[in-house]
């Protein structure tokens, strides 16, 4: 029997590539060759966070952490990914309040995607907002740096460089 393509009324959908982890070391880590599950300061390490914000966001409901037998906290590949996800919407400035809604509607179902998408397509719109905004400031910071007589890749800090390569006459700021 011959696939029949999918009809104009039934969206075709293709499944998101799974987030990825954005260090080797727990990817590494999360193989069946190492385990499955890592603890929380194995987690903590490697998502650069503490172990107050992992049990945070636990507390929050925003990740459902299962206990071992005895009573560890054990994170499985897809609670680091979530949490993985939390941390970065966290870094990109998304409240507390509107990761809840986000999560509540992942919970919710497919029925939700269209909200969902509306969320990540407002974040990637604030965060490129504030690409924008640090890359002004970054300009700014070269343009200080030139003028002191320094060059933007200039790896010198005040404690290799001579009272005199600091001239600011004339300028106010």
């Amino acid at each position: 029997m011959a696939h029949q393509p999918a009809s104009p009324a039934t969206p075709v959908t293709t499944p998101a590539p799974p987030l990825p982890i954005r260090d080797p070391r727990i990817r590494r880590a999360l193989s069946t060759e190492y385990g499955s599950e890592l603890s929380i300061s194995e987690v903590c390490e490697h998502l650069g966070i503490t172990a107050h914000t992992a049990r945070y966001y636990e507390r929050a409901g925003l990740i459902e952490v299962p206990r071992s037998q005895s009573g560890h906290r054990t994170y499985d590949q897809s609670t680091v990914e979530r949490l993985d996800f939390l941390v970065r919407m966290r870094t990109s400035g998304m409240g507390i309040s509107e990761l809840r809604r986000y999560v509540d509607l992942v919970r919710a179902g497919e029925a939700t995607t269209e909200q969902r998408l509306q969320i990540m397509l407002d974040q990637r719109e604030r965060i490129v907002s504030q690409l924008h905004e640090l890359e002004l400031a970054l300009v700014t910071t070269d343009y200080k740096i030139v003028k002191y007589g320094g060059a933007p890749n200039d790896n010198r800090t005040p404690e290799n460089t001579s009272p005199s390569s600091h001239h600011t006459e004339g300028d106010p700021s």
